[in-house]
């Protein structure tokens, strides 16, 4: 339904463009509804249907029409789980930068993800202008016999246990044992 709906038009089109810049330049193109479908129009290649396209593309494109729509601006919420998933690390970095873009513009986002990548470019990106005074909160959740722990804190050191880190360490290890 909020795909569907049409191009925002009017003074919070610049806001709009602002944020679609950076999509639009790693997507190298931009996206268009015709006939009803959805398009990446590829610079110098033409129009390309969505289900045509590498799976990491089209999320990415799918927050480009939220965000041309008008459905994804100030005092929305974006529940984003595993942004990472099926891109390559090039395209993380850039989806770590949308995620603060959008903060910065006032959009609340949530993020679930397993990738120590995105968490590290989130907490370097955060730590520099433009991104120094979005404000961030980071959870890991526990299986325990009981239920579940929720460990929480405003940066990622604060948090422990954090089992991406753990795992992703102990991977290292054994690399370096061989």
């Amino acid at each position: 339904l909020l795909l569907g709906a049409p191009l925002l038009k009017g003074s919070r089109k610049k806001v709009v463009k602002e944020l679609l810049q950076p999509l639009e330049k790693t997507m190298d193109g931009s996206v268009i509804l015709k006939n009803g479908r959805f398009y990446l129009n590829l610079a110098g290649t033409g129009n390309i249907e969505m289900p045509l396209l590498a799976e990491g593309l089209r999320k990415l494109a799918m927050v480009a029409i939220l965000i041309s729509t008008g459905s994804l601006l100030e005092k929305s919420v974006l529940f984003w789980d595993e942004p990472e998933t099926n891109l390559n690390p090039k395209l993380i970095r850039l989806v770590a930068s949308t995620i603060l873009h959008l903060c910065n513009s006032g959009i609340q986002v949530f993020v679930a993800t397993h990738s120590l990548f995105l968490v590290r470019e989130l907490e370097i990106l955060s730590a520099n202008k433009p991104f120094k005074e979005v404000k961030q909160r980071y959870f890991a959740l526990e299986h325990t016999e009981p239920g579940v722990n929720v460990h929480q804190g405003h940066s990622i050191e604060e948090v422990e246990p954090l089992v991406l880190l753990d795992e992703e360490l102990q991977q290292s290890d054994r690399f370096m044992a061989e």
